[in-house]
Formats: C-alpha cells, sequence, structure tokens
C-alpha cells in the first residue's frame, strides 16, 4: 500500500468489511479508520500524554531540537488563504526552511497521509482525530479552531421529495462522508428527533460522489457543504431539512505527528502564528478573501464571500475545556458504534509546558 493515496488515483478492493450493521469496503477503511499502517503506539509515548492541568517539575523552556529543512502542510479543497498568500514561507526563508502543500479532499485522507509521515500538520474537523486515533495514529491536537455558524453545512433533500423531515429519513438512504465532520453533525441531528445512525442506512461516499449520487436520486438524502450548499440553494434544486446550527461542538483543529510537535517548538509556534494572523485579516476582509479563494475552489466570489461568512477564523488553545468536549465526542461516537474503539482523547495532547512552547502568546491568552 502506497504511504497515501495521490490525487487521481483509484485503487478498486472489492473485498467488504462488517463493522455493526454496515458492510463496507476496505478503500472507505482506509478513509474512515487510517488502520493501515503500522507505526509506534501511543502507549509507547511515556510522559508525553501526561494531561496538560498536572505540574511540571522542570521550568526549562522547549527549543526546536531538529534541524528541519522542509515543513510539509496539508489542506483541504475549501482552501486556504495561508497557503495562497505564502506568508509561512517568508516567515520561515531566513532560517533556510521551505515549505510544501498538500491538498486534500477532507480530513480523513489528510491525517493518514499524516499518519504515514508524508506531511507534518494540517486542519480538521472534530471527527477525523477520533477515528486516527482509534486506529492507533500518533497524532496530536495542537490547536482549536472553534466552529462556524452552522449554516455551511445541512442534510438536504431535492425540491420534488416527499420526504418533508429529518424523522421522515427513517430507514430511508442518506449518503455523507464517513469519518468526516458529517459523521457528529448526523449523530446529533437525528438524535434530535428520536432516531439513532443506525435507523438511516447510512451510504459511505467521498463528497463529490455523493452529490452525483443524490442528484441521480440513487439516495433519499445528501449531507453538503458550502459553497455548494449555496449554488444548490439559489438554483432551487434542494430544501433543507436541517443545518448544522445550534449543534454543539468544539469544531475542529490543527494537527501534527507527534515527532514534529515535540523537536519543533519554536517553528510550530512561528507557523501557527501565522495562520492566526491571515485568520485576523480574513474576519475583516471577507471580499477581499473570497476574491482570493473563489478561483480555488472553482466558485463565484459572491459564493465565496457568503461561505466566509458563515466561517470563524480564530484559534483556541488546547484546554481541559476543550479536551473534556472532544472526548465526550469521542465517547458519543464509540457508545453508537461509529468508531470501533474507545478512545482517550488526552493520549493525543502534550504536556502543559508542551503547549506553552508552541501556542502563539495571543492565542495562549485566551485559555
Amino acid at each position: 500500500m502506497p504511504k497515501f493515496l495521490p490525487k487521481g488515483i483509484n485503487i478498486k478492493v472489492m473485498r467488504k468489511v462488517q463493522i455493526g450493521k454496515y458492510s463496507i469496503s476496505r478503500r472507505d477503511l482506509l478513509y474512515a479508520f487510517y488502520g493501515l499502517v503500522s507505526f509506534t503506539t501511543l502507549a509507547s509515548c511515556g510522559t508525553n500524554k501526561t494531561s496538560i492541568g498536572n505540574s511540571i517539575a522542570s521550568n526549562t523552556s522547549i527549543k526546536s531540537s531538529s534541524n528541519t529543512k522542509l515543513v510539509r502542510l496539508g489542506y483541504q479543497v475549501s482552501g486556504d488563504l495561508t497557503h495562497e498568500k505564502g506568508v509561512i514561507e517568508k516567515r520561515l526563508a531566513p532560517q533556510g526552511i521551505g515549505v510544501t502543500w498538500s491538498q486534500f479532499v477532507s480530513g480523513p485522507p489528510l491525517l493518514e497521509a499524516l499518519n504515514v509521515g508524508s506531511i507534518d500538520m494540517g486542519p480538521t474537523g472534530e471527527t477525523p482525530p477520533i477515528f486516527a486515533q482509534a486506529a492507533g495514529t500518533n497524532l496530536i491536537y495542537i490547536v482549536n479552531t472553534p466552529p462556524g455558524t452552522g449554516e455551511g453545512s445541512a442534510i438536504v433533500v431535492l425540491k420534488d421529495s416527499p420526504i418533508q423531515t429529518l424523522a421522515g429519513l427513517k430507514g430511508k438512504k442518506v449518503a455523507y462522508s464517513r469519518g468526516t465532520a458529517q459523521t457528529f453533525f448526523v449523530v446529533k441531528a437525528f438524535e434530535e428527533v428520536g432516531l439513532k445512525i443506525s435507523d438511516i442506512e447510512s451510504v459511505n461516499l467521498a463528497i463529490a460522489d455523493g452529490r452525483a449520487a443524490f442528484l441521480n436520486k440513487t439516495v433519499d438524502a445528501f449531507v453538503e457543504s458550502d459553497p455548494s450548499l449555496i449554488k444548490l440553494q439559489r438554483e432551487g434544486t434542494i430544501r433543507v431539512l436541517r443545518n448544522a446550527q445550534g449543534i454543539k461542538t468544539p469544531g475542529g483543529y490543527y494537527l501534527a505527528s507527534r515527532d514534529f510537535a515535540t523537536n519543533n517548538a519554536d517553528l510550530l509556534k512561528a507557523i501557527l502564528s501565522e495562520y492566526y494572523e491571515i485568520g485576523l485579516w480574513a474576519n475583516k476582509n471577507r471580499r477581499a478573501a473570497a476574491e482570493i479563494l473563489a478561483p480555488k475552489v472553482k466558485t463565484d466570489v459572491d459564493t465565496m464571500e457568503l461561505t466566509l461568512t458563515r466561517k470563524k477564523y480564530d484559534m483556541r488553545p488546547i484546554t481541559e475545556e476543550v479536551i473534556s468536549a472532544q472526548q465526550k465526542i469521542a465517547d458519543l461516537l464509540y457508545q453508537l458504534k461509529v468508531v470501533p474503539k474507545l478512545v482517550d482523547i488526552r493520549g493525543a495532547t502534550l504536556t502543559a509546558q508542551q503547549y506553552a512552547a508552541i501556542t502563539p502568546d495571543a492565542v495562549r491568552n485566551k485559555a
């Protein structure tokens, strides 16, 4: 098996694996569970698993201990302003450090690349790290990114569908990308109407494939996201049964491999600082940001601007509150048999001293 699947590569595997009531292909498991590559287990990481609330015996500040000359960053097809503006490259060039970027269709393949060492860090929603940790991936939560308004993700049906409510989807086919943030959204949305995820027929498809299946009426409903959600709403071809507004989530995260996080404290802090500053700029300059990203995600500027108004560019440190919120999601997904293993979120965290060393001052002060 290659380290990760480059864009355009299609591996056909016919063997099915049974998980609960679902029969899914090993190709799907690659993106949902990440467990195809052998790695050192989290248990071998010793004191790096210490809770951030524990006292630290040594006051020695952490410094970068490696001679890193290339930083490999991941981003998703939804676009990345920091990538487009090239600020990290400018920040690191005087130190003789280069930067490469790899694009991924969603969080699961990004974390698979992180798992096998093809990238050093990147962002995902709240759900992919839980699947990754269940599969033994040696990742670290670096910083938290708060959720947006929730309007940018929705469970939709076609305009002429006889289904009028979420409850009406019981026993029906609902397409979404299992292992992404859409998974937790689906779980919580159906919970509100007294249904479990096992009460619907989950159809695990990549986002583009799910959209095609939905428009071709081979599934009854689909979890769509901006900017495509905005486009379909404007065309009047869909009805929204429930968007993600009001569904409580800690948001997303930047994650890194444990080796990179523990050996490059100063470097990581500098990188996060650039992400943070670009986020502040984007919050104040939505139109300008939309003009940069629109051609990259193949949409018009007005649609991209509305997409960005539904986002919140910000960062929060990894605190006890964040860990607790993420643990509750992990516990719920395990109870519902969505993930195959009970996950301890603390096993993917650093010590308080280590977080202090990598977190930009402006972000750390938000704790």
